[in-house]
């Protein structure tokens, strides 16, 4: 069976209602969002992931948080939704918030989120990740044991599984290259890029131009790969990857 799954960062600012366009028309059989949103003023309150599911007839499971231990209650996080039966749900911390450390978005929970599906008589398994930003995607021992984390997961994974997400993280860091060792990256290649669409601005890193790669979609070597593609878009800072992949 080829199942479709799709790999995005939405942006929390995005309108959910563009999010939700473009999921209609692209119809993936399973997506990974990140910077899924709850409680937002700019959203009016709205639960974006319980509204994307309700509007598009998902099951889904996803881990929002405060992302601090500040006391509001605005939640951010990353969640998968899936048309195929969802069997299996669950969450680790793969980044946890340090009150002895300074506030920034290294120091925020970071959750990696799974679910397994039944395909006929297979379970896939897919995971997802929105790791941390750091200063110009620079690979700090914060964000390195950050990565131990999630790759002490991945190290588990040997069959009919996928694996994406916003790593943040260059093609050429030790994320990204570690990952590369566990699991195959599945496409397109890596000089595609896929942020930002968005003028960004951040404490002196500032970029206007699609110059950079920081989304990626990995499985294990038993899943055949039908197709991959970056899907152009005018919503969120960051596009969305596409790919076929064929369970046997």
């Amino acid at each position: 069976m080829i199942v479709s799954f799709l790999q995005w960062n939405v942006l929390y600012t995005e309108e959910p209602d563009k999010i939700i366009k473009l999921l209609k028309e692209l119809k993936p059989d399973i997506f990974a969002l990140q910077e899924l949103t709850a409680n937002f003023a700019i959203h009016n309150g709205k639960n974006v992931p319980d509204t994307i599911a309700k509007e598009l007839g998902y099951d889904y499971y996803e881990k929002l948080s405060t992302g601090s231990s500040n006391e509001s209650d605005e939640k951010f996080g990353n969640g998968i939704f899936s048309r195929l039966p969802i069997v299996n749900k669950e969450f680790q911390w793969i980044n946890e918030y340090d009150p002895k450390v300074e506030k920034g978005y290294d120091n925020e929970y970071k959750a990696y989120v799974e679910i397994s599906v039944r395909i006929q008589d297979k379970i896939l398994t897919i995971g997802t990740a929105h790791m941390s930003y750091t200063h110009r995607f620079i690979n700090y021992p914060r964000k390195r044991k950050e990565a131990d984390k999630l790759l002490k997961i991945l190290k588990a994974k040997r069959n009919n599984y996928i694996f994406s997400g916003d790593l943040n993280s260059r093609p050429n860091s030790y994320t990204v290259k570690s990952i590369s060792k566990l699991l195959k990256h599945v496409g397109p290649k890596f000089s595609e890029k896929t942020w930002t669409t968005k003028p960004f601005s951040y404490r002196g890193f500032e970029e206007t131009e699609l110059n950079w790669r920081l989304d990626y979609i990995f499985a294990t070597t038993d899943l055949k790969i039908v197709s991959s593609e970056i899907v152009k878009t005018d919503y969120s800072d960051h596009l969305p990857i596409l790919v076929k992949i064929e369970v046997d």
